[in-house]
């Protein structure tokens, strides 16, 4: 088959990447996409071998210092090409099911449908979450027409689909995750992005609650641990599930510590007010 023969039968769907320092994944996340026709890698600084593996693959590249995950990844979408759009993390892999599954539905070129959702399966410690447990879904495939990020999303980003626009399809398949693979990345995480959602929900209005301060880690943890049924990945479960409840508890911890913080500066700088812990020696 020559080149232009192979060109006229890749799938009309642009795969969008924001990345920084995802050599470690990003040749197992590409591998999938030969078939892809466009892939687009919005980096924000990476030092190892990203953009490297990424010119290997046949990526457009683009630098943008990083503006938040929402806005970073329309800037992404903004330079796609393509009737459809497939957005991936830098630590993301398709499964043949699932790819088999995205390019039926594009061939098919439903007009009713807009977007797909897929499940998105933890790799940790060496091992993947059990099937059986509940999984995370999100919209990732959908047309680029219809779609959108928004900025004020600095963490925990979802594509936002045209109000009304159509129908949106579950895929068969997995979305391998990797980037929490072990407990210090899992840790890292954890801090940076709770403070990422702590001043994204002060930013919306959601102040700190003691009620939620106190009540939102035992909570947060029987969710994951029984409603999502990661008991059933056994210490893995149950160290993820931890995991999660202290990222909750996080984000509430950080919001009264930013008010707080606020309160003490505004009172330090009114005359003849002072409190009690700014006059204590260092």
């Amino acid at each position: 088959m020559s080149e232009n023969d192979s060109n006229k039968t890749k799938l009309p769907v642009s795969v969008f990447l924001i990345t920084k320092d995802c050599g470690k994944w990003l040749d197992e996340v590409l591998a999938p996409l030969a078939d892809f026709e466009e892939i687009i890698v919005v980096d924000s600084g990476s030092r190892d071998d990203t953009l490297e593996i990424a010119r290997r693959h046949g990526a457009k590249i683009h630098h943008q210092d990083f503006l938040g995950f929402g806005a970073q990844k329309q800037v992404a979408l903004d330079h796609c090409t393509q009737p459809w759009a497939l957005n991936l993390d830098g630590d993301e892999v398709m499964d043949p099911t699932l790819r088999r599954a995205i390019a039926e539905l594009v061939q098919r070129d439903d007009p009713d449908i807009v977007g797909a959702r897929v499940r998105i399966r933890d790799w940790f410690i060496g091992r993947p979450a059990a099937k059986a447990s509940r999984a995370i879904t999100r919209v990732r495939l959908f047309r680029r027409e219809q779609g959108e990020f928004l900025s004020r999303e600095t963490v925990h980003e979802s594509v936002h689909l045209s109000s009304g626009s159509g129908r949106v399809v579950n895929l068969p398949g997995w979305i391998e995750h990797f980037g929490v693979e072990s407990v210090a990345l899992r840790v890292e995480k954890i801090n940076r992005y709770s403070s990422f959602r702590a001043e994204q929900d002060l930013a919306r209005g959601k102040r700190p609650s003691a009620l939620k301060l106190f009540a939102v880690f035992p909570l947060r943890f029987l969710k994951n641990y029984l409603l999502r049924r990661a008991f059933l990945s056994g210490r893995r479960g149950l160290i993820q599930s931890m995991g999660s409840a202290y990222y909750a508890f996080l984000i509430e911890a950080k919001k009264f510590e930013i008010i707080e913080e606020e309160r003490l500066s505004r009172t330090a700088s009114e005359p003849g007010k002072t409190d009690r812990a700014a006059d204590r020696e260092p």
